[in-house]
């Protein structure tokens, strides 16, 4: 079901007035957006202004720091509090709790949970200055559509399955000596995180950076690629990557899910290649230990380019099959997104 926040109804009809037992809704809330409508011009609707990106951008940036701070705060207390000692640990010394937040697994959950803290800023940044619905955000519908996000799951997960199969093999075939398994007790903690927190970081992040962050800047430019690549830099300064081929790839990827949202109206696709990434990595990065988050050095070519190729491979999937499937790359239907200009073709 379409989020009837997202757009604004049609007129029905109905002239009945109001009860006085509800007062009538706010003017101008949620602002019309035209048929026809592609994902990326989402924000370019019958309230925008030529001031509302700016202030947009401020808004959320504020917002991402006061939620930040407080999920981080949370997360702290509930690792410390939920530890061993309980309630003890305000009194005991603070070489307790330096220990307890810098151990690998606290550091792992706190390096993605927090980023969960991405969507109600997103939320309150559409609704309070842009005056549209948090559905909007998600794609030309209004709200995610739950069988196109399990397709591209699935197929996600196959291509991404088959890239860490490749690696492993690969590197076996490289010589280097198969990882010491940490024990069912340690996986299974990394696994979970896998499984229940991931997939809310990695929406969480597409929400920020493919579809406000895009959106808004996109209001301004009109034509998506100056958006599209400000975004990708911006996603790729937020990680601490120091390799530069593992720039390229986490460019192109960023790119990627971009052209995907724009090519497919919607976050789907680009949310199932990040979950499935970055559940993945995690999976078999668990299969020698906690995996740090240290993400600096330098890293083999047996990694970076089957990964480029894996996207690659997964966006001509999606694409095609978004295609034959018939899936709504504007408001209020489907037409031909130019693959190149990405300008809807009526």
């Amino acid at each position: 079901m379409p989020d009837p926040a997202a757009y604004p109804a049609r007129n029905s009809g109905d002239a009945r007035p109001l009860s006085p037992q509800h007062s009538p809704p706010k003017p101008g809330f949620p602002a019309a957006v035209p048929e026809g409508t592609p994902f990326h011009l989402l924000a370019r609707n019958s309230a925008h202004r030529w001031w509302r990106p700016a202030v947009a951008l401020l808004v959320l940036l504020g917002l991402t720091l006061v939620a930040s701070v407080l999920a981080a705060v949370l997360l702290v207390g509930m690792i410390v509090f939920a530890g061993p000692w309980g309630a003890l640990s305000i009194v005991l010394p603070p070489g307790y709790l330096v220990e307890v937040l810098s151990a690998p697994l606290p550091m792992l959950f706190l390096s993605f949970a927090v980023l969960i803290a991405l969507i109600p800023p997103v939320a309150l940044t559409a609704r309070w200055v842009q005056r549209r619905g948090f559905g909007s955000v998600v794609g030309v519908l209004g709200s995610p559509r739950i069988r196109w996000l399990g397709e591209t799951m699935l197929w996600a997960l196959l291509v991404f399955g088959a890239l860490f199969a490749v690696i492993l093999t690969l590197q076996l075939m490289s010589g280097a000596p198969l990882p010491a398994f940490p024990g069912w007790r340690r996986y299974l903690a990394v696994a979970l995180l896998a499984v229940l927190v991931v997939p809310a970081q990695s929406a969480a992040e597409e929400l920020f950076f493919r579809g406000l962050l895009l959106q808004t800047l996109t209001a301004w430019f009109r034509t998506p690629w100056p958006g599209i690549l400000l975004t990708s830099l911006v996603f790729l300064l937020g990680h601490g990557y120091t390799d530069p081929l593992v720039w390229v790839e986490l460019f192109l990827m960023a790119t990627i899910m971009c052209w995907l949202s724009i090519r497919t109206g919607g976050l789907e696709a680009a949310v199932a290649m990040h979950t499935a990434n970055n559940a993945l990595s995690l999976l078999v990065a668990g299969l020698s230990g906690v995996p740090s988050t240290q993400q600096s050095g330098d890293y083999p070519v047996i990694q970076v380019i089957p990964m480029i190729v894996a996207v690659l491979l997964f966006a001509w999937v999606v694409d095609r099959r978004a295609a034959r499937r018939g899936v709504s790359t504007v408001v209020g239907g489907r037409v031909r997104i130019n693959p190149v200009t990405l300008a809807p073709r009526h």
